[in-house]
């Protein structure tokens, strides 16, 4: 019974080391192609294996372009905010072929470069993409893998959903984009992990202080006296005052009175007939 106990115990915790390195990969094409059916991720499935077997099929380079997604910091919890209608989940959900893995096993710099390993596999020209600038274009008769690096997503879940949804917008209208160049293509989404070096600061905390001035003169004294200048009474400390006197202090001398009414109910007189001059003699 005790170690039953200890295991449900232990489970939610097993589960959550069990994801803890893990990114969410989504791939889907235009046309049904044997690079995505043929795929065989496994019970533990591992991004750079994932690669190497889409790199293996041979219909691989039969796509125009193929487009790989960088998305640092994404989970697949953040996919699961999206909603049901908007431009990413329509696309994924139309593709006549494709796979969705929402727990794939990826360590900080272990995977080779997507972009690089398919432009190798094919010949293709690599076309870097920065979401939202739509600077980018495709040359006539040619292969290409287009490399999309997404912004960085963290902070709290409540952010991350806002964020999320402003990223399926820019990289929903780089893939409409493709479309209209390519109609033949493959995209390959995947997150990845944050480096520590480019962890930005959270929404929730504050900015750093301003620098202060070197220079002496940069500094103004203020004018009129401490209350002009500074709140002291401040809301909160009015209403603790309030509460004090006149809740606390009343309720401590109304105790107080309480105690010093008691009064014993042992009598200490002496008895009638008791004489202490008689007392003494004896």
């Amino acid at each position: 019974m005790a170690a039953r106990v200890a295991l449900l115990v232990l489970l939610p915790f097993s589960s959550v080391f069990a994801f803890s390195n893990t990114v969410p990969f989504v791939a889907w094409s235009s046309h049904s192609s044997d690079v995505l059916s043929n795929l065989a991720p496994g019970a533990r499935p591992n991004h750079g294996a994932l690669l190497e077997d889409i790199v293996s099929v041979g219909d691989l380079c039969s796509y125009d372009a193929v487009v790989v997604v960088d998305h640092p910091g994404v989970h697949s919890s953040d996919l699961r905010t999206l909603q049901p209608s908007c431009r990413l989940a329509t696309l994924i959900k139309d593709a006549p072929s494709s796979r969705q893995l929402p727990h794939v096993e990826r360590s900080l710099g272990s995977s080779p470069e997507a972009a690089a390993l398919f432009a190798n596999r094919c010949g293709s020209i690599t076309v870097d993409v920065t979401p939202g600038s739509g600077e980018w274009s495709l040359e006539a008769d040619k292969k290409h893998v287009l490399s999309i690096s997404m912004p960085p997503i963290e902070g709290s879940p409540r952010y991350r959903k806002t964020v999320m949804a402003e990223h399926e917008q820019l990289l929903s209208k780089e893939l409409d984009k493709l479309a209209a160049l390519a109609s033949n293509h493959l995209i390959i989404y995947a997150g990845s992990h944050i480096p520590l070096e480019r962890r930005e600061l959270p929404p929730f905390d504050s900015p750093p202080e301003a620098a202060v001035p070197s220079s002496p003169t940069a500094f103004t004294l203020p004018q009129g006296g401490i209350l002009h200048n500074y709140q002291l009474l401040t809301p909160a400390l009015i209403t603790s005052l309030l509460v004090a006197f006149f809740i606390l202090v009343p309720i401590v001398m109304i105790g107080i009175n309480a105690l010093a009414s008691i009064q014993s109910t042992l009598r200490s007189e002496a008895p009638m007939d008791y004489s202490a001059q008689e007392r003494k003699t004896q």
